[in-house]
């Protein structure tokens, strides 16, 4: 009967951390809105303006919009959503009305502000002094997304992404530099939403430690919830002034090993004293992920 009685709290008490964790890092529905583009206007002629293209046709450098790939970059804003480990965007949209008790959901929508391709004539000289002209292209996407709360219509984040985004390096095909823009743009996306819905953990365990110092730790965030080798995380202490909560950085974590649904071994990379001083007393610490 003991034993029986034992088995059923310590049940209780794995289904009430599992609730825990997935509370903490609650899964988002998001549902698709409208991304519009509006190709952008040819700029007004001027004297500077004429100039400034005869210099630039005579260096060979031309740029043009690109507005064939429009769907290409709604689809690849789609997909960098989804992609964010706490974002799941889903067909349909969401009415507040048709939410559940308790349900959070998301909706996006925005704008393209231009997809625009540079090209550029490259003269270079082989070993016998002969010329050799090649044509190199270059491209970046303008864009913005909101974010909003459906329930409010409130934007809750806002990402954009302009030319400074992207590297300037030279590719052989007009194709092949967007589709590269494409990428860049998409894995910013997704990087800009996992901190701004980072994933949540707690240090459950101090495993080895040098004198005064933590060198690794156990926290509760494992596979189940994407947790992968080389995550890393920043360490707060939690403390509640004035009936607020305000946070302190004291450390980073590196994970150096998933073992498994929900327990992960992590290297302290900082902090490796204050972290332990605070194992050592108990007190509550905030883990929350960086990439």
């Amino acid at each position: 009967m003991k034993h029986i009685i034992f088995s059923v709290i310590a049940f209780t008490a794995f289904v009430m951390a599992a609730n825990a964790q997935v509370d903490r890092n609650y899964i988002y529905r998001v549902s698709r809105g409208e991304i519009t583009y509006t190709e952008p206007q040819a700029k007004k002629t001027t004297v500077g303006s004429v100039l400034g293209s005869l210099v630039t046709a005579a260096a060979g450098s031309n740029t043009e919009q690109h507005p064939e790939f429009a769907d290409n970059v709604r689809n690849a804003i789609a997909g960098a959503i989804g992609s964010a480990r706490r974002l799941n965007v889903v067909d349909g949209q969401f009415l507040p009305g048709e939410l559940t008790e308790g349900e959070e959901a998301l909706t996006y929508d925005g704008s393209i502000g231009s997809i625009s391709c540079t090209s550029q004539n490259t003269t270079t000289k082989d070993d016998k002094g002969v010329s050799h002209t090649k044509i190199q292209y270059r491209a970046t996407i303008a864009i913005t997304v909101n974010i909003k709360d459906v329930r409010t219509d409130q934007i809750v984040k806002t990402i954009s992404i302009g030319s400074g985004e992207y590297d300037y390096s030279w590719i052989e095909t007009p194709e092949k530099a967007i589709s590269n823009a494409i990428d860049r743009m998409r894995a910013t996306i997704t990087r800009q939403l996992n901190l701004a819905w980072p994933m949540y953990a707690s240090i459950v365990e101090g495993n080895t430690a040098k004198k005064d110092k933590q060198k690794e730790v156990y926290i509760d965030l494992g596979e189940s919830m994407g947790a992968f080798k080389g995550m890393t995380f920043n360490v707060y202490t939690v403390l509640t002034v004035a009936g607020k909560e305000a946070k302190k950085e004291i450390g980073r974590l590196k994970i150096t090993e998933v073992m498994g649904d929900d327990i992960s071994l992590c290297k302290v990379t900082k902090g490796g004293v204050e972290i332990k001083q605070n194992i050592d007393s108990g007190a509550t610490l905030l883990i929350t992920s960086t990439n």
